[in-house]
């Protein structure tokens, strides 16, 4: 009515500017007439308001959030906030404007934000696919940026990819499943041709003294094999788990899939410079650039002009100009030789960085496993390969869920570890929950170590709440394991799983148990069968 349009008008002068937002939202809801030159001017102001650095960032976020909650329907505030997310952004205020769109209901949202996703960087990123993952049609964008490589599926965690192959719109489950087994985006004629010329390679038996040359030679500049080489792309301690055919396919073909933390970029400065080569770490002022010679190159984010995601590798194409046949076939046998011990590689289970609080709250410093050197250690004589949080930007442990914190409620109750052939023993830097015994003295099962035979198959492993796991907080003891160090004053515990059988093994997987708890596993060591002393 009139009376109503009126009453509006009478106390949006008096209000501030988000009781203004609401009131306003309210009236359009309403159908009051006159009320859109009302919801310009308040969106103008809204805008000023996300715009003013002078402003803290929760003042800006609220401006963000009343700006979608205006119009959810409209592709407009979907579009706004984007063109704010640059590289000059603080990354806290920017992840928070990114899970601001999750606000939106416009059809629009998920082609705008895979069309942005490769200026973003990979916190950014994170955020943004989390928002994609929110809605069917938006998931829907994100599996066809899947296609156009717009987007890559190395940038899904764990329990993402499991979302997608359990996603209950059938369409999208059905895709999402054909899109993960792929491995990644389709591999290019070139490298598809090279790839069926060497694959009889992965069918020969090497010189696995002569491949350690090999890599020094070719790879040592940027990976790491038992100690040795320079940490700049994955780590291959582990992977002697993998096929010889599959890891010629990554040695041939490179960028056909790129985990997210080893994407390339290159940042455009003001002043006309080009910095290429992996986003080492960013900061609230800085990004840090990381190339293929390990020259670390720090570029302010007032400086940035523009960051553009490559999909290449930075690994370069065409090892197979370099290398002969006869070194590819020993490198791959030297890459598969399987010692006495084998650090496996959890980068790709882990599910969070012990760098931020895992447990309850992201902020809290005490709900964290901190290292001043994440350089492999050996525990009773075992070595382990351990990952690097890097300020909490690369998932490095596996946590599994718990009911009792708003964080690890958010775990995959379930992870997997490829093992690919036989052991004799399993061990782990493991024994630690949150909310472990004396916090909770229930003997219930913590975790439970499936092992996957290759014949089909399996064992369960229960540990036990109060004799293997023990509370992280500080050191506890209990009889199942053994204290393997303390991260300032935060526990990490030594423990043994031992096969029942001699067959080869598939896969290892870490299932949550019954209790409340959250598990951790920071490292996995397997052990061959021969080595393994009789108990």
């Amino acid at each position: 009515s009139a009376e109503l349009a009126s009453a509006v008008e009478r106390l949006l002068p008096g209000m501030k500017l988000g009781e203004r937002a609401l009131l306003v939202r309210f009236a359009k809801r309403l159908g009051i007439d006159g009320v859109e030159e009302q919801l310009r001017t308040v969106q103008a102001e809204l805008l000023a308001q996300l715009d003013d650095p002078s402003r803290d960032d929760a003042e800006r976020l609220s401006a963000a959030r009343d700006l979608v909650d205006l119009s959810p329907a409209d592709a407009e505030p979907v579009e706004s906030i984007l063109d704010r997310v640059t590289p000059r952004t603080p990354p806290s205020l920017a992840v928070a404007l990114l899970r601001a769109l999750e606000r939106s209901e416009a059809p629009q949202l998920g082609t705008l934000v895979v069309a942005r996703f490769g200026r973003l960087t990979p916190a950014n990123r994170a955020a943004a696919i989390s928002v994609l993952l929110g809605r069917p049609q938006s998931t829907r964008a994100l599996l066809e940026g899947f296609d156009s490589q717009q987007v890559q599926t190395g940038e899904l965690s764990l329990d993402q990819k499991q979302m997608l192959a359990n996603h209950p719109d059938r369409g999208l489950r059905d895709r999402a499943r054909a899109l993960l087994a792929a491995g990644g985006t389709l591999p290019s004629a070139d490298r598809k041709q090279v790839l069926e010329e060497l694959l009889p390679v992965a069918r020969e038996t090497g010189d696995a003294a002569a491949g350690k040359l090999v890599f020094k030679k070719h790879c040592s500049k940027c990976h790491v094999h038992s100690g040795e080489g320079d940490r700049i792309g994955p780590e291959l301690t582990g992977s002697a788990v993998h096929p010889k055919e599959e890891l010629l396919t990554h040695i041939l073909d490179p960028s056909r899939s790129v985990e997210g933390n080893f994407q390339t970029y290159t940042v455009v400065t003001t002043d006309g410079r080009l910095v290429n080569g992996l986003l080492a770490s960013e900061s609230k002022t800085a990004l840090e650039i990381l190339d293929a010679e390990a020259k670390r190159t720090t570029v302010l984010r007032e400086d940035v002009e523009e960051l553009v995601r490559s999909t290449k590798s930075l690994m370069p194409e065409g090892l197979e100009k370099q290398a002969t046949r006869d070194e590819l076939r020993d490198l791959l046998e030297f890459l598969t030789e399987r010692g006495r011990f084998l650090p496996l590689d959890l980068s790709k289970a882990a599910t969070i960085s012990s760098a931020q609080g895992m447990f309850n709250d992201k902020r809290n410093g005490v709900e964290r496993l901190l290292l001043d050197d994440w350089s492999p250690r050996t525990v009773q004589g075992v070595p382990f390969h351990l990952i690097d949080p890097r300020d909490g930007q690369t998932p490095n442990v596996i946590l599994l869920e718990g009911s009792l914190g708003a964080v690890c409620r958010t775990m995959p109750r379930r992870v997997e570890l490829p093992c690919g052939g036989p052991v004799g023993a399993i061990h782990l830097l493991s024994g630690v929950s949150g909310w472990g015994y004396p916090a909770t003295r229930e003997r219930t099962v913590s975790l439970i170590v499936r092992l996957h035979y290759a014949d089909g198959a399996s064992e369960d492993h229960p540990l036990v709440n109060g004799e293997h796991f023990a509370d992280y907080i500080r050191q506890v003891d209990v009889p199942g394991s053994e204290l393997a160090f303390l991260l300032r004053q935060q526990q990490i515990r030594y423990l043994v799983i031992r096969p029942r059988r001699d067959a080869s093994l598939d896969r290892l997987e870490f299932v949550k148990g019954a209790d409340r708890t959250a598990p951790v596993v920071m490292a996995v060591t397997l052990e061959s069968p021969g080595s393994v002393p009789a108990e």
